[in-house]
């Protein structure tokens, strides 16, 4: 287990890599056009269904700062570049936002594309 160290006057604050990846995941499921979290398509459609902690995140750290891998799903009918590019900001800020940790990077995977079926069985 990494952790991630924040020092402020009152001491050193230590936060885990598994602390990042949940608030990573919980912004990236937030971000309109995410269908699911997973490495693999049939990974993202579990996600989707059990909300499994810290799939299709993986943390890391390189000179102080968080690395943050996304393998996401996303939904079909979006722009995935401008999917990606929310997704990127989204995370970094709440990354920042609500652990007050440095992001140096918020790499986003595609895993697969979800299509809608609206409602009807196939």
């Amino acid at each position: 287990m990494e952790t991630a160290a924040v020092e402020n006057e009152l001491g050193l604050i230590r936060i885990s890599d598994r602390v990042i990846a949940i608030t990573a995941q919980a912004a990236a499921l937030r971000v309109p056009g995410i269908a699911g979290m997973g490495e693999t398509f049939l990974h993202s459609l579990s996600s989707v269904l059990t909300d499994r902690e810290r799939e299709g995140v993986h943390v890391g750290f390189k000179d102080g700062a968080a690395v943050i891998d996304l393998y996401v799903c996303v939904r079909h009918g979006g722009r995935i570049p401008a999917i990606a590019l929310q997704l990127q900001e989204a995370v970094k800020e709440e990354i920042k936002d609500s652990l007050g940790i440095r992001t140096a990077a918020v790499n986003v995977n595609i895993s697969g594309i979800i299509f809608d079926t609206g409602g009807k069985s196939q």
